[in-house]
C-alpha cells in the first residue's frame, strides 16, 4: 500500500465528496445501452477472516459477470511472501465461474524482502491466469511484459498494466516498466482506438509523484484518444470516484478494499460522455454515476 503524494504537474480536483451518488434503479438512470459488465476487486485477502470472505464473494458473483479483475495485493504487507500464499489465492480465484484477470500489486512483489523470488512466484501462479477458463475474449499480451494484457469487448477496449505502488525497489526497472506500459497503451489506442467507444485501464497503483513518468504522458495519450477512459485501481483501500488528471476524459475509481466490500460491479454503456456506471453492492450505498 502507498500513501498518496501530490501529483506534480497535475491539476487535482479537490472535492469534499469522493463519489457521486445517484438514487433510483440503474435501469432507470442509464442513458445508454449496456456494452460490458464486469466485476473488480483489490487488496484482498489480507486478514484470516478474508480467507473465508474471498471465496464467498467469488461464489456469489452474479450471472451478469462477463469477467472479473483483481487489481493486485493478494496479501497484507506484513504477511511473508511465501509461495503458499500465491498458491492459496490462486486456488480461491480459480473457483470463479467467469474468467479472472489479475495484475501485480506491491505487497506480493516489490515490497517483499526478496522481490526477484516473489516475482517468480507471481509468474508461476498468476501469469496468463485467465487461460484457466475457456472463454472467447480476444486477449492480446505485450511481448515485453506478458502480464500486460488487452482485449476489445463490444467496442470497449480493456487494458491491464503492471503499475504498482509501494517501494521503488529497483529504480531502473521502475522507470523502464513505466516506459513499457506507455508503449502498451499507445499500441492499443493506435490499433483499436478508432473503433471503440471507451477504454478501461486496470492498474494497481494509487497515482503518486513516483508514477509521474507514466501518468503525465498518459494524459497526452488520453487527450489524443479523445474518448472516455476509466482508470480503475486498488492500493488505497477506500472508495474514490473523481477526475484528478489534466485530461478530463479520464475518470479515476479506486475500489474498496476487498475485506470491506464485495467486488465492484462496473457497467460500461454506449453513452458518449459518461459511459461508466458503478454499483459497490453495499446495502448502505446507492449505485454511483456521474451527472449527465
Amino acid at each position: 500500500m502507498t500513501t498518496r503524494i501530490p501529483l506534480a504537474g497535475f491539476t487535482l480536483v479537490l472535492t469534499a465528496v469522493l463519489s457521486t451518488v445517484a438514487v433510483g434503479q440503474p435501469s432507470a438512470r442509464r442513458a445508454g445501452h449496456s456494452l460490458v459488465t464486469f466485476y473488480a476487486m483489490g487488496d484482498v485477502p489480507y486478514a484470516p477472516q478474508e480467507d473465508v470472505l474471498l471465496p464467498q464473494h467469488v461464489a456469489a458473483l452474479p450471472q451478469d459477470a462477463e469477467f472479473v479483475v483483481h487489481v493486485g495485493d493478494i496479501k497484507g504487507g506484513a504477511t511473508p511472501c511465501d509461495e503458499a500464499v500465491y498458491v492459496k489465492v490462486a486456488g480461491m480465484l480459480r473457483q470463479s465461474i467467469p474468467p479472472v484477470f489479475i495484475i501485480p500489486g506491491d505487497n506480493e512483489w516489490n515490497d517483499c524482502t526478496n522481490p526477484a523470488e516473489a516475482w517468480g512466484f507471481w509468474v508461476k501462479h498468476f501469469m496468463r491466469f485467465d487461460q484457466h477458463w475457456h472463454h472467447r475474449l480476444p486477449v492480446h499480451r505485450q511481448r515485453e511484459r506478458e502480464e500486460n494484457f488487452s482485449f476489445v469487448k463490444n467496442n470497449v477496449l480493456c487494458v491491464g498494466l503492471n503499475i504498482v505502488g509501494g517501494l521503488v525497489h529497483d529504480p531502473p526497472e521502475w522507470k523502464q516498466r513505466h516506459v513499457t506500459d506507455l508503449k502498451w497503451i499507445h499500441r492499443n489506442i493506435k490499433r483499436f482506438g478508432h473503433g471503440v467507444t471507451s477504454m478501461v485501464v486496470f492498474g494497481h497503483a494509487l497515482p503518486a509523484e513516483k508514477h509521474n513518468d507514466f501518468f503525465i504522458p498518459f494524459n497526452d495519450e488520453a487527450r489524443e484518444f479523445g474518448k472516455p477512459i476509466l482508470y480503475l485501481h486498488g492500493d488505497g483501500h477506500k472508495w474514490i470516484h473523481d477526475r484528478p488528471f489534466t485530461a478530463q476524459n479520464i475518470l479515476r475509481v479506486q475500489v474498496d478494499q476487498g475485506g470491506i466490500a464485495p467486488p465492484l460491479k462496473v457497467t460500461v454503456t454506449d453513452a458518449p460522455k459518461h459511459p461508466f456506471e458503478f454499483d459497490r453492492r453495499k446495502p448502505d450505498v446507492a449505485p454511483a454515476q456521474e451527472p449527465k
